[in-house]
C-alpha cells in the first residue's frame, strides 16, 4: 500500500499530468467559446462542447510513458527486486488509470459547470444548431438525444455527473492503452503516439455502438451502454498491460 500511494502521488505530480489537464482544458474552453457560448441552453452547450473526443494524447501524457524511462535506466529491476511483477503491474495500472481519468474528468467537470452557470436551463427544446431562412443561427436540439433526456428528466447535475464519469473512464482506458504500448514496446514516443493512431483506426473501423468517439459522448450509444462499454475497453487495456509486464519480465 505504501508503494501504491507513492506511485499514485507521483502520477499526479508529473509535468505531463499538468500539461494534459491544461491542454485538454484549453481545447474544451476554445470549443465552448467559439461554438456554445450564449447558445441559450446548457443542454446544447454541454453536448456540443464535448462532441470532439479525439484527444487520446492528453490522458497518455500523465504517467503512461513512465515505464519507458524506468526500463531504459534499469530502475524497474530495483522495483521488481522488492515485489512480484504482477503486483508491480497492478499498482502501475491503478496509478496510470487514475492519472489519465482525472486528466479528462477534471476539465470536463469545469467546462460543464461553466456551461450550467452561463447558459439558461429553461431553454432546451428541439433540433441541433442550424440556420434559419435569413442565415442566422438558431438553437434546435433533438429531444431524444440521450444526454438531453437525462438533463431534462433528472436535472443538469445528473447530466454533468454522467459526462464526468464517461470522461474519467475514457481517460483511464486510453492512459492504460499508452501503458500497454510502453510495456510491449518501451519507447516513449510509441507510448505517446500509438494510442492516438489506434483511436483513429477504431473510429474508422468500429461500428457505432462500440465506436470510442461515441462512447465518451454518451449521446448516440446511450449512457448506460457507453459506461459499460468503456469499462470493457478499460478491462481489455488492463489485460494487455498485465500480459506485457509478464512478457517483459520473462525476457529479462
Amino acid at each position: 500500500m505504501k508503494f501504491l500511494w507513492m506511485d499514485v502521488k507521483r502520477s499526479f505530480a508529473t509535468p505531463g499530468f499538468l500539461a494534459g489537464i491544461l491542454g485538454l482544458g484549453a481545447l474544451l474552453v476554445y470549443n465552448f467559446v467559439t461554438e456554445s457560448l450564449h447558445s441559450g441552453s446548457p443542454y446544447y452547450a454541454i453536448v456540443n462542447i464535448l462532441a470532439a473526443s479525439g484527444f487520446t494524447v492528453f490522458p497518455v501524457l500523465g504517467y503512461a510513458a513512465r515505464f519507458c524511462g524506468e526500463y531504459e535506466s534499469g530502475y524497474y529491476r530495483m522495483i521488481l527486486a522488492r515485489m512480484k511483477p504482477q503486483r508491480f503491474a497492478r499498482i502501475r495500472i491503478i496509478s496510470v488509470s487514475l492519472s489519465g481519468g482525472v486528466i479528462v474528468a477534471l476539465p470536463y467537470l469545469l467546462v460543464c459547470l461553466a456551461a450550467v452557470y452561463l447558459e439558461s436551463p429553461e431553454v432546451a427544446n428541439a433540433n441541433l444548431l442550424g440556420l434559419d431562412a435569413s442565415g442566422v443561427n438558431v438553437l434546435r436540439m433533438e429531444a431524444d438525444i440521450e444526454m438531453v433526456v437525462i438533463g431534462q428528466t433528472y436535472g443538469l447535475g445528473v447530466m454533468v455527473a454522467v459526462k464526468v464519469v464517461l470522461g474519467f473512464l475514457f481517460g483511464a482506458a486510453w492512459a492504460l492503452a499508452g501503458l500497454a504500448f510502453a510495456v510491449w514496446m518501451p519507447n516513449k514516443y510509441v507510448a505517446l503516439l500509438a494510442p492516438f493512431v489506434l483511436y483513429q483506426s477504431l473510429y474508422i473501423l468500429m461500428p457505432g455502438c462500440l465506436n470510442p468517439a461515441l462512447l465518451v459522448r454518451g449521446d448516440d450509444a446511450g449512457h448506460v451502454l457507453s459506461i459499460a462499454a468503456e469499462c470493457v475497453w478499460l478491462f481489455a487495456a488492463a489485460v494487455a498491460v498485465m500480459a506485457g509486464f509478464g512478457r517483459r519480465c520473462r525476457d529479462e
